[in-house]
């Protein structure tokens, strides 16, 4: 026997699944935020220490270490990610990176599995937020010098605490960091273009803003819309 389904029962079930599916959704979750990593790291090869290390005001970063035992050990390799990300973005270079000299990658706080902490509105103060965490984290491991790599933000934090610590940094690598413009050609004057007033208004409207919240705000359809 054949069963018919009601008119528009098909438009009332997408419309109820959307709705069950908001419903259950979570904007954070900690499970499903290891379950993903874990998923991503099981490409990985080389055999790795996953530990949480604690630093002030309740604080950790998360941070995975890959130990070479050889007798010529190189100078450590220290690997910042960028915006938005987390020690999953080196599952591709983890294993060749490691393969010489041991290996640290880390949450940079705020990101990841690191803790949360609120942040100055102040970029200044932000930044050095940053960078005394890394520092700290750097204390903690009883590293003394190392080779710091950085990517997007990661670079641009990188090179802050270079800067400020330059006794601690072996080598500074920087992989498409933030707020390094281009160099210009030679005999080219290195002024800054000037920016358009509907871009500087643009910015001045969204400052307030998480660059995040469109992807939190988009609720269970993020993963597929962005």
């Amino acid at each position: 026997m054949a069963v018919v389904q009601p008119a528009g029962s098909e438009a009332a079930s997408g419309m109820f699944g959307w709705m069950r599916s908001w419903w259950n959704w979570c904007p954070t979750s900690e499970l499903l935020l290891k379950q993903a990593e874990e998923r991503l790291i099981s490409y990985v090869h080389t055999a790795y220490e996953d530990k949480i290390v604690s630093i002030s005001k309740g604080n950790f970063i998360r941070t995975i270490c890959m130990k070479q035992d050889t007798e010529n050990e190189k100078t450590p390799l220290v690997m910042v990610h960028g915006f938005g990300s987390g020690v999953g973005l080196w599952v591709k270079n983890l294993d060749a990176l490691s393969s010489q000299r041991t290996l640290f990658a880390f949450d940079v706080l705020g990101f990841g599995r690191s803790s949360r902490p609120k942040f100055s509105n102040n970029a200044t103060n932000a930044e050095r937020q940053f960078v005394d965490s890394i520092e700290e984290w750097r204390e903690e491991m009883g590293l003394n010098k190392f080779v710091l790599l950085g990517h997007s933000l990661g670079g641009y934090l990188s090179a802050a605490y270079a800067l400020r610590y330059p006794q601690r940094v072996q080598h500074l690598i920087l992989i498409d960091p933030w707020g390094f413009p281009e160099r210009p050609p030679p005999g080219q004057a290195s002024g800054r273009p000037r920016v358009p007033m509907w871009i500087r208004a643009l910015v001045f409207l969204v400052q307030p803003f998480n660059p995040l919240a469109l992807v939190r705000a988009a609720g269970p359809w993020g993963a597929f819309v962005f």
